[in-house]
């Protein structure tokens, strides 16, 4: 069993490529740097939309505890319990 969960689709190959990340923010974000969009791996269900708005991606996130707010300079995905913000990683 792959410990990949993640899917994301490639615009420029036309097909599904597999997230290299295990943490679900870490694939959103590795995805998102490529303008791709995010699926489960398993169900090919989608997850996150970069080109959407905010609400149409937190209706998405919801069932992972998460959602997309708009930060101080870009949008972040934000745990929905304990209101962590989680910036990408290149603003670390």
């Amino acid at each position: 069993m792959n410990k990949f969960k993640f899917m994301m689709w490639d615009w420029d190959g036309g097909e599904y490529e597999v997230i290299p990340k295990e943490d679900l923010i870490e694939a959103l974000y590795y995805a998102w740097n490529y303008e791709c969009s995010v699926y489960t791996r398993d169900e090919r269900e989608l997850i996150f939309s970069p080109m959407d708005d905010n609400e149409f991606n937190s209706d998405l996130l919801k069932e992972y505890g998460l959602s997309l707010i708009n930060g101080e300079k870009l949008r972040n995905f934000q745990d929905i319990k304990t209101e962590e913000i989680f910036n990408p990683p290149w603003e670390s």
